[in-house]
């Protein structure tokens, strides 16, 4: 009892302080108290508070994360995920956590509204994107054409007169093949080939230790586990189409 009068103390002391824009004050008094405290969550998201009030946008955000963990779908908590990675224009995310936030608390008019708003704007994005992919497959369709062609190698003999020799080319040992590409795999899950997209994928995040490589290839997974159900299949492309639409910004 005695500790949680104490706890109680604590909060009402940097709720004061809080009221009073003494915001270094009270995130430095917040972080003290937090280590006699550490699974107090009202202590957390007032220290949260104190640093989305200084503007330290990255150290909330971190905060956020580890509070995800330790206290799962708390609606308060969702809330500000949202809200700070849609300031920071990060609408993938952003959208998971609104809808995780409209699944306990379905009559949130703010997050249906801000969830509509993302959904526009990263199929958008995502139409833009499958665009430039266009472009890309068909330079890299070009240059694979150009690879798999036999060469033509040149080389004088004595007689000075220049001969044509046809050689098959090779691919060098350890050398990224032509179609082993993001592009690629792409092209093959929109063709339905998900198994050969799901190779390129786990090949490249071998070679790269990619994120957003990771997050494709767990997509691929969730999907071939659901192809039975048209419905969640159609979330699932789009999910994954989100992630190609970050590229390498996920992290």
């Amino acid at each position: 009892m005695a500790n949680f009068q104490n706890e109680r103390e604590q909060l009402a002391q940097l709720e004061d302080l809080f009221r009073e824009n003494k915001f270094i004050d009270g995130l430095s008094q917040a972080e003290d108290v937090i280590k006699l405290f550490p699974a107090s969550f009202q202590l957390r998201f007032l220290k949260f508070k104190f640093l989305r009030a200084l503007e330290k946008t990255e150290e909330a955000m971190l905060l956020l994360r580890e509070m995800y963990v330790m206290f799962g779908d708390n609606i308060m908590v969702l809330k500000e995920l949202a809200e700070l990675n849609f300031q920071q224009q990060k609408h993938p995310e952003s959208l998971l956590y609104y809808q995780k936030l409209l699944f306990l608390d379905s009559f949130n008019t703010v997050a249906q509204e801000r969830v509509k708003q993302l959904q526009g704007l990263l199929e958008a994005g995502v139409s833009a994107k499958l665009d430039d992919t266009k472009v890309e497959i068909f330079q890299e369709d070009s240059v694979a054409r150009e690879l798999s062609a036999p060469p033509q190698i040149t080389f004088e003999v004595e007689s000075g007169t220049t001969v044509l020799a046809d050689e098959k080319g090779t691919q060098p040992q350890g050398e990224e093949k032509p179609f082993e590409t993001e592009s690629a795999a792409e092209l093959y899950f929109k063709q339905g080939l998900y198994r050969e997209s799901l190779a390129i994928y786990k090949n490249l995040f071998e070679k790269t230790g990619r994120t957003d490589f990771f997050m494709k290839i767990k997509a691929i997974l969730l999907l071939q586990r659901t192809e039975k159900s048209n419905q969640v299949i159609e979330q699932l492309q789009r999910f994954l189409q989100l992630i190609q639409q970050r590229g390498s910004q996920i992290v």
